[in-house]
């Protein structure tokens, strides 16, 4: 676990960089009036995440850097639960780009990254036994 000295400030500041990154890669690509509404919602977001931060909740303990060990199970099985998706769906890209013709390896790709990290999973979390 993370630990910071203002660990409400975690999600907001992933948010904060993260969107601002966008809104730049955004500028640069597409100039001011592309990258302004994505810069604004960025901002939004970020409040709206430390507001969520602070509330006596789960969403609030869980944005604030506070969670329980439930909703520490319920967010690694959230995650779980995304990388298989993410997985069958990077599968079923690379079939139906395989069927059609078109290029395939950013499905490929993501097929070889989630192998490997599930690999690499097993690797890092088995058993002592």
């Amino acid at each position: 676990m993370t630990k910071t000295t203002h660990p409400r400030l975690l999600v907001p500041g992933v948010m904060a960089i993260g969107g601002s990154t966008i809104a730049v890669a955004t500028l640069v690509n597409s100039g001011w009036k592309a990258a302004l509404p994505v810069e604004a919602f960025t901002i939004a977001a970020t409040l709206g995440y430390y507001v969520l931060g602070g509330r006596d909740s789960d969403f609030g303990a869980i944005f604030g850097g506070r969670p329980d060990e439930r909703q520490t199970s319920a967010g690694m099985k959230a995650a779980a639960l995304a990388g298989i998706v993410t997985s069958v769906v990077a599968l079923g890209g690379f079939v139906v780009a395989t069927a059609v013709g078109s290029s395939i390896w950013p499905f490929a790709l993501f097929c070889c990254v989630s192998a490997a990290s599930f690999l690499a999973g097993l690797v890092i979390y088995r058993s002592g036994g």
